[in-house]
């Protein structure tokens, strides 16, 4: 007797299947891991973007979906470029424009950014009109820049917002003008993702998913982030914030 309960004991348990084995996003048998903790750490210049956790937190199997975004995402263009809507406007339409995170603290803090949206229509463009829904399959990618202080004798000859000429790929005026300082979005320092999948997919904030990329396509983080969560649950379009005014580019 006491030599078969010495042998139950060191049969393997049947539970064998791995706890990080990757799987379908809509599979129902998946269960988020828990987000670790959030610090308050904030990038340094030319560093990825951090996700704001203690550790890295990447759901493996919606990794890939953040990684497609960074990839496919130039071609959308930015939200703000009047070059891509409809020609009603009464005067030359301004390219999209480099813009100031009005964060103080945290990841966002003071960064230039630039937004590009997979479905520009359903993109909100002023942050206080109406809550517009957001469909399954929209894709967010935010650009990060590593900020150039232009000194006050260059600041005087760079371009305008108009100088981006009309047949240019990319309609970006990379110049910012924030009080009596002049900044350029040099180098990019890497991408936020956001995008929504069906409400219901395991794993996601009510469909939501959330992820940071470095600007060489390593995804940093990727799922139910939890300083990207803590932010954007408040945002008033689903979980998304639109663009306040843009400022002032430089003369």
């Amino acid at each position: 007797m006491r030599l078969a309960l010495l042998l139950l004991l060191a049969l393997p348990s049947g539970c064998s299947h791995p706890l990080d084995e990757s799987v379908a996003p809509a599979a129902d048998s998946a269960t988020p891991r828990p987000a670790p903790a959030a610090s308050s750490s904030a990038d340094a210049p030319g560093s990825p973007p951090a996700t704001g956790t203690a550790e890295a937190e990447i759901d493996p199997r919606l990794a890939p979906l953040i990684a497609a975004a960074f990839r496919d995402y130039k071609p959308w263009g930015r939200v703000d470029d009047e070059l891509r809507w409809a020609p009603w406007l009464c005067r030359m339409p301004l390219p999209g424009r480099v813009r100031m995170s009005a964060a103080e603290d945290g990841g966002h803090a003071r960064k230039l950014y630039s937004v590009f949206a997979k479905h520009r229509d359903r993109y909100p463009l002023a942050e206080g009109q109406a809550p517009v829904a957001q469909p399954v399959g929209q894709v967010l990618v935010k650009e990060s820049f590593v900020p150039e202080l232009v000194d006050d004798g260059a600041a005087a000859a760079l371009p305008g917002a108009g100088a981006t000429p009309p047949d240019a790929a990319d309609h970006f005026d990379p110049i910012l003008r924030d009080g009596d300082r002049v900044y350029r979005a040099s180098r990019l320092a890497g991408a936020y993702v956001v995008l929504k999948l069906a409400p219901d997919t395991p794993g996601t904030d009510a469909g939501w998913v959330y992820g940071t990329v470095t600007p060489a396509g390593e995804v940093t983080s990727a799922g139910r982030v939890a300083s990207c969560m803590g932010c954007h649950v408040s945002a008033r379009h689903e979980r998304v914030f639109g663009l306040a005014p843009a400022p002032s580019a430089a003369p």
